[in-house]
């Protein structure tokens, strides 16, 4: 509608999602009950065995979303309201951040922190991606040969296991990267928080950088965006000042 309806011509046509990988889910909004230490009540469901549930207290949890990961992972996520966390006492300090690719954040007082380097995982991930796209290609040969050859039973894709156990191999590694990653930005980001009061991040397009494709992958695995996210809710949170000062 926006775009038919648009005459300046600066909204864009909408992009649809691929029909081939759907994302495993559904959600809903009946009550979840919080039943012991470590156990959910979810409505059909019952009670599911789970992590985390000291997190719940004090909360109303409005929306639940169960969702399988490629990993083969179950992950049940939360929409709920909680009480304002507690602000951070106020230090005095402040503090300049350049972001770049081989230190993730140079502070002005001259500290570095490292990227993060997930050149492990990578590589593993690039074998089980290998392994992946042959075993594939071969079923569908197979697959082939028996619609040409008329067989009474054919068997489909979903039949073989072994390219589909290849697959979540390689989804168990970079889901392993991607996890790493974020629990290192965390970390980085709440103590960066707590320790400045006041925090200046030049506002970069990174989008825009990532058309360098010199860079792209170095700029990709660095997550700027999700450093620049964190540390954008977190002052908010615990009463801290983020200012983007202009590239």
């Amino acid at each position: 509608k926006n775009f038919f309806q648009d005459k300046t011509g600066q909204v864009g046509k909408p992009r649809f999602h691929s029909r081939k990988y759907l994302k495993k889910s559904y959600t809903g909004k009946s009550i979840i009950k919080t039943a012991g230490k470590r156990y959910l009540k979810i409505p059909k469901l019952g009670y599911v065995k789970t992590s985390k549930t000291g997190v719940l207290q004090n909360t109303k949890i409005k929306r639940y979303t169960v969702l399988l990961e490629p990993t083969g992972k179950y992950y049940l996520s939360l929409q709920a309201e909680i009480p304002e966390p507690e602000k951070y006492s106020l230090t005095g300090k402040r503090v300049g951040i350049d972001v770049g690719v081989a230190d993730l954040a140079i502070l002005s007082n001259g500290l570095k922190y490292p990227s993060f380097n997930s050149s492990y995982f990578e590589k593993k991930a690039k074998i089980w991606q290998k392994k992946y796209s042959r075993r594939r290609h071969l079923v569908k040969l197979l697959v082939l040969q028996d619609r040409n050859k008329r067989v009474l039973c054919p068997r489909s894709l979903e039949s073989f296991t072994n390219w589909q156990k290849a697959q979540k191999s390689k989804a168990k590694y970079q889901a392993k990267a991607a996890n790493q990653r974020r629990d290192y930005l965390h970390k980085l980001t709440t103590h960066l928080v707590k320790q400045y009061d006041v925090i200046a991040i030049e506002d970069l397009k990174t989008k825009n950088l990532q058309k360098n494709h010199h860079l792209a992958k170095s700029i990709a695995n660095a997550s700027w965006r999700m450093f620049r996210q964190m540390l954008e809710y977190k002052c908010e949170w615990y009463g801290k000042k983020l200012i983007a000062v202009d590239p």
